[in-house]
């Protein structure tokens, strides 16, 4: 079961779409991977009942697509040729069976310019709310079809930009997965704020994995964890850095780095 806890990523996201919502221009939001998306994504689309679809490498052409947003909104394909599901998407999508519910696209960079350009063609005509979400990437195939993203630039009525995890982002993710000790939460923020919420989330659930589920994460946990990963000897580095750099100095060592003359600011 995916976990959702209220980040600074779900609640751009949730302001990006209330934008749509209420412009009814296409917005955009986007990010770089592991700040959690598609995770606020599916649960905005829970709680307003939204549309929401994943583009695929299956999914980026203009057939595909048709298919995608059929699926989307729950609507059975009659038709296999892509001039009838375009016209059956302009039915449901335009509010011929009644009020159409926002759409969310996730991972929108997987499309094609030209495929993208048919969507917003779409939303244009039809008027519903539409976010589109993803990673900070090019467009496929951008190089080779500057016309289609000038039109595109043109339709997106606002854009998002989510940053990366704040320390009360990982905190609150660390309550969620009972992290104990002033300690273990620092670790877990200075983590948190260099990597992605999925990498934190991801050594929160080993961590808790090593506990068989039971008691708490605490600092223990979390460095034998990380000496277990691929990154171990760098981030356990900047672990120990960062906690010594928020450590007071001993008044010894302040003397001696006055006398080499660095300015040390007094506690």
């Amino acid at each position: 079961m995916t976990m959702f806890v209220e980040t600074r990523a779900a609640l751009t996201m949730r302001a990006a779409f209330d934008m749509a919502v209420k412009m009814r221009y296409p917005v955009l939001a986007v990010g770089k991977a592991g700040l959690g998306k598609t995770v606020a994504l599916r649960w905005i689309a829970d709680q307003s009942g939204a549309a929401y679809c994943e583009v695929a490498q299956h999914t980026k052409a203009i057939r595909p697509m048709f298919k995608m947003l059929h699926d989307a909104y729950g609507v059975q394909k009659d038709s296999k040729h892509t001039y009838d599901l375009a016209k059956d998407c302009m039915n449901f999508l335009g509010g011929r069976y009644g009020p159409t519910r926002p759409l969310l696209v996730d991972e929108y960079q997987n499309f094609t310019p030209t495929v993208l350009r048919e969507l917003l063609h779409l939303q244009e005509r039809c008027g519903f709310p539409l976010l589109l979400a993803g990673n900070t990437h090019r467009l496929a195939s951008t190089r080779r079809d500057t016309h289609a993203m000038d039109q595109i630039e043109s339709r997106i009525g606002m854009r998002f930009e989510i940053g990366q995890p704040t320390r009360e982002d990982c905190v609150r993710i660390g309550a969620e997965h009972n992290v104990e000790g002033t300690d273990s939460y620092e670790a877990i923020a200075i983590y948190g704020e260099n990597t992605s919420l999925r990498a934190l989330c991801y050594l929160l659930q080993s961590c808790a994995a090593g506990t068989s589920g039971f008691g708490s994460i605490r600092l223990p946990r979390i460095e034998t964890t990380l000496r277990g990963m691929s990154c171990a000897s760098d981030v356990l580095e900047l672990l120990h850095e960062r906690r010594n750099d928020r450590q007071p100095q001993p008044q010894a060592t302040r003397r001696s780095r006055r006398a080499n003359g660095e300015t040390v600011l007094s506690r």
